[in-house]
């Protein structure tokens, strides 16, 4: 029997010593349980910089898509059917450069033909030419035997049987004459109309030829090798790939063609312009139009900004532009002093103890290095400036002087 209790015996000595001990513990720091809290861990080297707000500019965001300056729809002038289509959809092309080659050899037939019926007409012109000298030279010589004949009648030396033979014979001349000039104007108008035909069917074989009207980018191609096609028909769609604009929409209360407001949106508006695919990147156009009339519904005006050159931008993506419009106060942090989390934006903003703790912050718009603090801190906190990637919530901050950039309040 003692035995067998000897072991419970000891494990309930055990936890008495481990009871007695813990007592002991608590006993020696004073029997109080908030005397245990350690001190909170002490980060140098950082700045802390106190919230103030702000007069910023105000801006007005425009949602849009980018569109190329200049698009055009080269179209056939020309029947025939298509031997060559060098480019495809995406390529870019130069001014000039082949897009596709048309069946030229019924063209070239018709010029061939334009062309010998213009040396056809230069031959007649020659021969009507030839005839006119010729009849020239029969009635000079008719006037000369009537001028003769004339002087005799005169001194009654000739019978008016003779002059009358004569003055037909002048006359006979004159007629050929005027109908030889005639014969000559007539071929020399024919000989135009046919140097015309001859133009024409030298451009319509150039017809034969689709080339690029500038530099650009191919965006749709709708032909293809052995395809035919008719005059008017659609064949490639062109882009300026050198010159894009963001085509956006505006309130057309901010819209002014005048100085009366300072903050109307015209013609030159400076404008920032950022897009969703292409994250971090944010350009410098410039407002280049209006629409003549907005739409009296949503008392919204369509603009286009000029973009600068850049080999990212294509037509079709969606972008926001920001333009001036005012001014407005606002609260602004430097941009490095805010940190994500997942989904979350947050600030570590320090208690009256200097302790930092991350706070949850809502953010405006960006403005250079700064961005504006829409909820989350207020005017008169202080805030850690640059965290870095350390865990501060609940350090204290031994604060550092500020050397950020100084915004006047």
């Amino acid at each position: 029997m003692i035995g067998a209790n000897a072991r419970p015996l000891i494990r309930h000595h055990a936890l008495g010593a481990a009871t007695l001990l813990l007592m002991l513990e608590i006993s020696g720091c004073g029997g109080k349980p908030g005397s245990t809290v350690q001190n909170p861990p002490i980060v140098h080297g950082l700045r802390v910089a106190t919230a103030h707000t702000l007069e910023i500019p105000d801006e007005i965001e425009a949602p849009g898509s980018v569109v190329a300056a200049n698009t055009a729809q080269v179209a056939a002038r020309t029947s025939g059917t298509a031997l060559q289509v060098p480019v495809r959809e995406g390529e870019n092309v130069r001014r000039g450069q082949l897009l596709a080659q048309l069946d030229e050899s019924e063209l070239l037939a018709q010029r061939s033909a334009a062309r010998a019926a213009v040396e056809g007409a230069d031959a007649a012109v020659a021969g009507a030419t030839h005839s006119v000298a010729a009849a020239q030279s029969q009635l000079d010589l008719a006037q000369k035997t009537w001028n003769r004949y004339a002087y005799l009648r005169d001194q009654k030396s000739v019978s008016p049987q003779e002059f009358d033979v004569v003055d037909a014979r002048r006359k006979t001349a004159q007629a050929m004459l005027e109908e030889a000039n005639a014969r000559l104007l007539q071929s020399k108008s024919a000989r135009s109309a046919a140097e015309s035909e001859s133009r024409a069917a030298a451009v319509a074989a150039g017809y034969a030829r689709i080339v690029a009207p500038f530099d650009g980018r191919v965006l749709r191609r709708m032909v293809e090798p052995g395809s035919t096609v008719s005059p008017g028909m659609t064949l490639f769609t062109i882009e300026d790939a050198l010159h894009y604009q963001l085509e956006v929409t505006l309130p057309a209360s901010t819209v002014s063609s005048s100085s009366a407001s300072p903050w109307s949106l015209r013609t030159g508006t400076a404008a920032r312009v950022s897009f969703d695919a292409l994250p971090g990147l944010e350009l410098a156009g410039k407002v280049a139009e209006f629409e003549p009339g907005g739409d009296p519904q949503a008392h919204t005006v369509q603009a286009r900004i000029n973009l600068p050159p850049d080999a990212r931008i294509q037509s079709g993506l969606f972008g926001r532009a920001w333009l001036p419009h005012g001014k407005r106060r606002a609260l602004e942090a430097p941009a490095g002093s805010v940190l994500d989390r997942g989904q979350l934006r947050g600030i570590y903003v320090l208690d009256s103890n200097g302790i930092a703790r991350w706070r949850i912050v809502t953010l405006g718009a960006k403005s250079g290095s700064h961005v504006e603090i829409l909820s989350g801190l207020n005017a008169g906190e202080e805030y850690v400036e640059n965290p870095g990637v350390q865990e501060l919530d609940g350090s204290k901050i031994a604060e550092a002087p500020s050397t950020s950039e100084k915004r006047n309040p």
